[in-house]
């Protein structure tokens, strides 16, 4: 370790014996220990300043506990806690420090999963135990960590076998092995037979070897049965736990349960603790026929019965598809399936996490993000595998530039001796994945070849080279606002580009593992990791710092698991960077929206004491489920219906149809409907009243009758990705708001900003002067023959439309209930609406390209704005939708061939 590292961890022991400390206490704390010992002595201001940072980044962190849903649930962890020995969990948490977690996140990672091991249930009581439960966390915060927790405590609780699911792909599973490894076994299991036990030891071994658990799988090995069989080993001759890390496949859990049935005669004094990594991947059943299971998911059932005491507990960042589980009947979905009746926990990132919400959404603080838009001639988004190409887009060659870049702000920094990642993941194609890397490769050599010349020359004589003249501009646009100038950074290129390396993450022969470990790379490794689908869910690239995503897909899992750049950047999250289209832009924004409000229903309904059940019915009726839904029904290529509630939703036209013609006949249907709210208006039957900020300029009415708003949804020209504003399901739902609340008018404002950011004229219908928001696309696009305008962020309306019609008292009373404090989402003002917010736009939408105007007169689009509260126990006023799966198939039927090829593996 050096010096600055030596120092951070003895003042850390020191301040951990401090209740709190402020800036002045650290540096006095670090300033102390310097002058005391010898090595430490003399550092001059800089360093103490670095170590300073670094020792606030592990303790002004904060962490909330999430939030529980409980089925039947019986506490008992309190009661045993004096007669448990905590061997296991002891020393993973003297891991966790020697990693350097934040204390905080220590705390609280033992509170948290405390509450889920209580929640396992007792291994040691009398009787069966069969228990199932979900834990749900941000992609890339730590779940890992949680579940090798989880793991300790439970062993230490006294479950003598452990599985863990840790996905599709042999990477992925690898990868958790060695997780594993360090934080529960302590011995490298993948070097077994080629040295001795001590060479073995790693992570927990370090600091106790009294116990071991007996590990069946190894970092380079899945569960082999032969090998297994030889061993001779039956589960009452361990002293252990015994410990398995397992590909979801189903042929391996074949081979398990084979084994187990053939070695074991007795499993009812033998807990199991099954983990699904990844719970959300496979092991759902979207067999068509609710009657049969899927192979992986009857593999997984048929695992879990061999044990009288089980429990199965699933991990996910996208819960999407296992509250979705689609059984015939809400008997079913409690029954014997893997749905979590009995518990569904969340665990909150630490207050340091780079989540979605921070790098896209509207108050993102992280401005981190890069448009492609010069991929299609290179890297077109569709294209065939023989599509191999022969160069990269420049925003490619300008991202490994920053790659390099980055490493040196980092290395001047002190951070030269952690890992530094770049990701590249452009096709699902091995064939095209290959090309890239090579192209890439050449790169990266053309960069040190011409750094290593140059950078030691004046700048002036430096940046006579092209190469060098590139990573100058570079520069410029990305990194000239910090505090490193460029002196600084040229100084440091060299040992930045020459430790680069670039390898290929498949299944392909010239694929290398994705490995970290630091006895074959002390100083920390430097590469770029090109691949597609084992790059997309659940692996790790460690320190993860540049990101170029080049993909099609608007599926939410996919979408959200494909963003390895999520996670922890301590002291450096400022130079990250992640490239990729505006489109995946405005959907992962979308989707971390829709995972931020479930989780906002989730800690209402924690707070009404509903259960999983509850949770699950309520969610399986929320607008989203369609996309999931249509997912798992694609390879059916079947219509599938779902029943939803609207109840607490917003339903936009954020796709529209670009055909000149329907253009111009939703012009005049806008115009026809403001005629007819304007007569009611002028005979008193409906209220006009003048809106203040942030609708100041806009026009509201209050009480318009619902059949008129009927009219104008039935005569909108709906686009088949717009699947909430079917015209059907809408009209439906007004009809039961009538007959089941008495409500049958609806409010109406059309949004025409004071301060409007279009050039256009405004359009003027009577004595209304509608001004135009202006939205910037890409371009018009042709989806499955339909010319298309999609709007970023899939959205229509913006921030504060919906608070149009309430009262001062009501948004304060909103706003007061929320569980944040600031940055108040729309969705929290529609309990407090007394009907149906129509909101009409007129857009000037321009082609980014092409800076021209689609139609001068201005681009039609509504979103309806539903009472109510979303996420109540039982929904109300449920409709019925209809996908159709042959257009999704057609349109995004790429991802599940990924995936398809994936579960072959």
């Amino acid at each position: 370790m050096d010096v600055i590292g030596q120092l951070e961890d003895m003042a850390a022991i020191k301040l951990q014996t401090l209740d709190s400390a402020d800036e002045n206490e650290f540096e006095q704390v670090v300033r102390q220990i310097a002058s005391i010992f010898p090595d430490t002595a003399g550092l001059d201001d800089e360093k103490i300043s670095q170590v300073c940072r670094k020792l606030q980044e592990r303790f002004n962190i904060t962490m909330s506990m999430g939030a529980c849903l409980d089925g039947e649930y019986r506490p008992w962890l309190d009661e045993s806690r004096g007669d448990i020995t905590w061997y296991y969990w002891g020393r993973y948490q003297r891991y966790l420090r020697k990693k350097k977690f934040p204390e905080p996140v220590i705390t609280k990672m033992g509170l948290v999963t405390d509450r889920i091991v209580d929640r396992l249930g007792n291994p040691n009581g009398e009787g069966q135990l069969k228990r199932k439960g979900l834990v749900v966390g941000d992609v890339q915060s730590g779940k890992t960590a949680n579940y090798s927790a989880v793991i300790c405590k439970a062993a230490d609780a006294g479950y003598r076998v452990i599985i863990v699911l840790a996905g599709m792909l042999n990477a992925l599973r690898n990868q958790t092995q060695i997780r594993l490894d360090e934080g529960f076994v302590g011995l490298e299991s993948g070097r077994s037979g080629q040295s001795g036990a001590a060479d073995r030891v790693i992570g927990v071994g370090e600091f106790n070897r009294e116990c071991t658990p007996v590990s069946f799988t190894t970092q380079d090995q899945d569960f082999h049965r032969p090998l297994a069989t030889q061993i001779r080993t039956g589960i009452g001759q361990l002293n252990q736990p015994m410990l398995l890390v397992l590909k979801k496949n189903k042929n391996v859990l074949k081979n398990v349960v084979d084994w187990f049935r053939d070695n074991n005669l007795d499993f009812s004094q033998f807990p199991m603790l099954l983990i699904d990594d990844e719970a959300d991947h496979a092991s759902v059943n979207t067999a068509a026929d609710n009657t049969e299971a899927t192979a992986i998911n009857a593999g997984i059932r048929e695992l879990l019965e061999l044990f009288p005491k089980h429990c199965y507990l699933g991990y996910t960042a996208t819960p999407f598809a296992n509250i979705f589980i689609d059984p015939a009947s809400e008997r079913e979905m409690i029954g014997g399936d893997l749905f979590p009746r009995d518990f569904i926990l969340t665990i909150d990132a630490p207050s340091n996490y780079c989540g979605a919400l921070r790098i896209f959404g509207d108050q993102g603080d992280l401005k981190i993000l890069r448009d492609i838009t010069d991929n299609e001639d290179t890297l077109p988004l569709r294209h065939k595998i023989n599509d191999l190409p022969e160069a990269l887009p420049p925003s490619l060659y300008h991202a490994i530039r920053t790659f390099v870049l980055s490493h040196a702000i980092r290395i001047r920094r002190g951070q030269g001796r952690e890992h530094h990642s770049m990701m590249i993941n452009v096709s699902r194609f091995t064939d095209i994945q290959t090309r890239v890397k090579e192209i890439v490769h050449r790169y990266v050599e053309e960069l040190r070849g011409a750094i290593s010349v140059h950078f030691a020359l004046p700048k002036a004589k430096a940046l006579g080279n092209t190469c060098m003249r590139d990573l100058f501009e570079t520069w410029h646009e990305e990194y000239s606002e910090l505090d490193e100038s460029w002196s600084d950074i040229q100084e440091y290129l060299k040992e930045a580009v020459s430790p680069i390396s670039v390898i290929e993450v498949n299944g392909s022969r010239g694929a290398e593992p994705l490995d970290y470990n630091k006895k074959l790379w002390p100083n920390g490794r430097k590469l770029i990791a090109v691949g597609g689908l084992s790059l997309s869910r659940g692996i790790t690239l460690e320190d993860l710092t540049v990101s170029y995503f080049l993909r099609n897909t608007q599926m939410y899992d996919t979408l959200l698991q494909m963003g390895r750049w999520f996670g922890y950047r301590g002291g450096y999250e400022e130079i990250c960077r992640i490239w990729t289209t505006p489109e995946a832009q405005s959907w992962y924004e979308h989707v971390a929206e829709a995972l931020d409000e479930l989780r906002y229903e989730f800690t209402r309904m924690e707070h009404q004491k509903l259960t999983p059940k509850d949770f699950g019915l309520c969610v399986r009726s929320h607008p989203e489920s369609l996309m999931v839904t249509a997912r798992n029904k694609m390879r059916t290529g079947q219509k599938v219906t779902r029943q939803i509630s609207l109840d607490g939703r917003l339903v936009e036209t954020a796709v529209l149809r670009a055909k000149q013609n329907i253009l111009e006949d939703h012009r005049r249907l806008l115009v026809k409907f403001i005629g007819e709210v304007s007569q009611l208006s002028d005979s008193g039957s409906v209220t006009r009243e003048v809106l203040g900020k942030p609708l100041k300029g806009s026009y509201f009415w209050r009480g318009v009758p619902a059949e008129l708003v009927k009219s104008f949804v039935q005569g909108f020209y709906n686009h088949p990705k717009n699947q909430l504003t079917e015209s059907r399901p809408i009209c439906n739902y007004l009809d039961l708001l009538f007959h089941d609340e008495g409500i049958d008018s609806c409010d109406c404002v059309i949004i025409s900003p004071e301060n409007s950011n279009s050039d256009l004229p405004p359009m003027k219908i009577g004595d209304l002067e509608i001004r135009k928001q202006k939205r910037t696309i890409q371009q018009v696009s042709t989806i499955n023959g339909i010319e298309t305008i999609e709007l970023a962020k899939r959205r229509v309306a913006s921030k504060g439309h919906e608070v149009a019609g309430l009262s001062e008292a009501e948004i304060e009373s909103a706003q007061k209930d929320y569980h944040k404090s600031t940055d108040y989402p729309d969705r929290i003002y529609r309990p407090y609406r007394q009907r149906p917010l129509l909101m009409l736009h007129l857009l000037d939408v321009v082609c980014k390209d092409q800076g021209q105007s689609i139609m001068k007169e201005g681009v039609v689009a509504f979103g309806l704005s539903f009472p109510g509260e979303a996420g109540s126990r039982r929904p109300r006023h449920l409709v019925e939708y209809v996908v159709n799966t042959v257009w999704w198939k057609d349109a995004y039927g790429e991802v599940l061939e990924e995936e398809d090829e994936a579960s072959d593996e």
